[in-house]
């Protein structure tokens, strides 16, 4: 297979106006990008995804940028070619070709317009595949003729594997949301417009039921929501911060998951002030991130259908998480968290042993260095001495 992805678009002849850079950066800039999107355009484009964006910016004056999770999610990332032929459509019409044929979408921002991931891509938590991009483009282009506007679940989802079935395409649905540990029933009514594509039902599915889909190889993974959350919270990655603000790490966390967070009010202002800076290195899932910092912090978390929900469990009745008291690496770089309630005595004892050195090795350099804390910490107890074995009580010569 090729090194890159190429993109071939073709539609038929037409004309293009043009408006300049400079139009576009005015206070109505998003209003003048929105016009131009629905004129008429006619371009030869080919090159890298990055070049052609800046083609089309030149040859229109209309901004193009993308989102850092496009490159993440694209099977060659940057070095994806698009090679694409536009005549006698609008821009907006283009565009809407060429992000279907990537796996992408097109939002109008306030100077520019901004190429994401679609949802079902972004679901996906991994690089694409070529065959999972050619499955979107298929679904979105594929209308799903359907007799009625009004079904349910699992006449849907038969409805849009019949169809699948009915173009000979290598593609087939694979329904997990009734024998999952946490099913969704059925019978949910799901309302779609009769000149639905594929595509559009099933993000029907996602919009309106507990269960959502992403592309999965030759297979259309539909499966609960709660399920898919707690999947993409499984995703690997390295956490380092040295005293970053928790509400910074943990939407560095939502971010890199694709997972949504949301917050109980209040939840950040009433933790103690020592709780708020992380520090932690951390090789491992965003879930083992989510537990160490929770652990760390006193808040708590629950994996909801869409998202994250996080409270302070100090404000609240709920009994507060278990305390991390120590993170362990081992040979492989696997971290073990170690949490209050499940560490015996002798380890407990041992931790603090450890702790004590390392707070005197500290405290050596901070002498060689000249450094006087202005609030000197209080000097451990020294441990009692042992006590002599007591005299053995006179016995009787035998």
């Amino acid at each position: 297979m090729s090194r890159f992805a190429v993109l071939w678009v073709l539609v038929a002849a037409g004309s293009f106006l043009f408006v300049t850079p400079a139009r576009a950066q005015n206070t109505d800039s998003s209003a003048l990008i929105n016009q131009q999107l629905d004129k008429q355009a006619k371009l030869d484009l080919n090159g890298s995804l990055p070049d052609v964006m800046g083609q089309i910016t030149k040859q229109t004056g209309v901004p193009i940028v993308a989102v850092p999770d496009v490159w993440a999610i694209l099977p060659w990332g940057k070095e994806t070619t698009v090679t694409a032929k536009i005549e006698n459509q609008t821009l907006r019409e283009a565009l809407e070709v060429i992000t279907r044929k990537l796996g992408l979408q097109f939002l109008l921002k306030d100077e520019a317009i901004e190429l994401q991931p679609a949802p079902a891509l972004r679901r996906l938590g991994r690089k694409s595949t070529i065959s999972e991009l050619d499955a979107l483009n298929l679904l979105g282009a594929t209308p799903l003729q359907l007799t009625t506007d009004k079904t349910d679940l699992k006449t849907l989802l038969e409805a849009v594997d019949s169809r699948l079935v009915a173009i000979k395409s290598p593609y087939a649905v694979e329904n997990r949301t009734a024998t999952s540990g946490n099913p969704v029933p059925q019978n949910i009514p799901i309302a779609v417009p009769r000149n639905a594509s594929l595509l559009d039902a099933l993000e029907a599915v996602t919009t309106q039921s507990p269960a959502t889909w992403y592309p999965w190889g030759k297979t259309i993974v539909v499966l609960p929501k709660q399920e898919q959350v707690r999947r993409q919270l499984q995703k690997d990655i390295t956490l380092r911060h040295d005293g970053t603000d928790v509400a910074q790490v943990l939407g560095e966390l939502s971010m890199r998951s694709g997972v949504p967070f949301r917050y109980e009010p209040g939840t950040f202002q009433e933790l103690a002030p020592q709780s708020r800076q992380i520090k932690l290195v951390l090789n491992a899932t965003v879930m083992d991130a989510l537990e160490a910092i929770c652990g760390l912090t006193g808040l708590g978390y629950q994996v909801k259908d869409d998202e994250v929900y996080i409270w302070n469990t100090a404000s609240t009745a709920v009994r507060p998480r278990d305390k991390t008291i120590a993170i362990l690496q081992t040979e492989t770089g696997l971290q073990v968290l170690i949490n209050e309630s499940n560490c015996p005595p002798d380890v407990r004892e041992f931790i603090e042993r450890v702790k004590e050195k390392q707070f005197d090795a500290l405290r050596k350099m901070m002498a060689e260095q000249g450094f006087k804390p202005t609030n000197p910490a209080t000097q451990p107890a020294s441990r009692p001495t042992k006590a002599p074995p007591a005299p053995e009580p006179p016995g009787k010569d035998l």
